[in-house]
């Protein structure tokens, strides 16, 4: 588990949490890691974004090799698993999304034409799909923001779509073969409120949530949930509507949730300064035991067996 807090992790065991890896030292200090995979149970991939690093660790904490992309104008942000050997990194000031042998740890640039801040990624049916964010109001206006990108592995052929104002993470369903974005607010234009995006196989956009900022959505119970506001919701098979399954009666920030097996976890970032906590919740939505705590604005849980 990871969060921003110079790019801490944790260890969650029973009832007992500590911190057992840290960038703190003399070459990442300040710096923030913005995502986090599992290669597998002993091998994980940290994405450092303000030293542009790409870290691999084992379960101990122990950093086992590394790169850096080097020189100005470049911030990695999101990452996803292509294959056992590749994955995919979306380098947000740059406009390029990178794939990265993470044994040999050799890095390439795909040749991808026209992304715009590249944010969210992810990977389904030979499909790369990447969030063209614009980087919130600083480039909204530029070509292809607002848009997803959907880039064919095997032939190269790039297809973009409109879609809400700012996305920021998208999800491959391989049920359905369709896809599903979430897209943000922008603060300085209060009719842009937030919103699901769905498409389909075709790259068609075939529904979706308008108006309201939902997180991003994640499978628990064989349903997808998703953060919105104080509540935790329930969303229809179809994306168009949602049932309120459990509502923040608490001071807590919550800040992410997710699913580890059977249970969901939910991320409390406190007032995003002072350390935060994690907890878990049973199928009927019952909180197990207490908080974990852990460092400062908690983002990701992984299980590790």
């Amino acid at each position: 588990m990871y969060g921003y807090d110079n790019a801490t992790l944790w260890g969650i065991n029973d009832a007992q949490s500590f911190e057992f890896f840290s960038c703190k030292n003399n070459r990442r200090v300040g710096d923030t890691a913005n995502d986090l995979l599992a290669i597998n149970d002993s091998t994980f991939i940290i994405i450092v974004s303000t030293s542009n690093e790409i870290m691999k660790i084992n379960r101990e904490g122990t950093i086992l090799a590394s790169y850096q992309v080097r020189g100005g104008g470049h911030f990695l942000k999101q990452a996803c698993i292509l294959n056992d050997s590749h994955i995919a990194i979306t380098d947000l000031f740059a406009d390029k999304v990178y794939t990265i042998n993470h044994y040999s740890m050799t890095l390439d640039s795909l040749p991808i034409k026209g992304l715009c801040a590249p944010d969210g990624i992810a990977y389904g049916n030979g499909i790369i799909a990447i969030c063209n964010s614009g980087y919130g109001i600083f480039r909204k206006n530029e070509q292809n923001a607002s848009t997803i990108t959907f880039y064919n592995l095997e032939n190269g052929s790039v297809v973009y779509r409109p879609t809400g104002i700012n996305p920021q993470h998208l999800i491959y369903i391989p049920s359905s073969k369709h896809w599903l974005i979430q897209y943000a607010h922008l603060t300085t234009q209060p009719d842009s409120l937030g919103g699901l995006q769905l498409y389909d196989k075709a790259f068609n956009h075939i529904g979706g949530i308008r108006g309201m900022y939902i997180g991003k959505p994640t499978l628990f119970n064989d349903v997808y949930h998703a953060l919105n506001g104080k509540m935790i919701v329930k969303l229809t098979p179809n994306f168009d509507d949602m049932d309120t399954v459990l509502i923040n009666q608490t001071t807590d920030q919550w800040y992410r949730i997710g699913s580890v097996g059977n249970q969901m976890y939910i991320c409390n970032a406190r007032n995003y300064t002072l350390p935060g906590s994690v907890s878990f919740y049973d199928q009927n939505y019952r909180m197990i035991g207490s908080k974990h705590l852990v460092g400062i604005n908690p983002s990701t849980v992984l299980s590790i067996r």
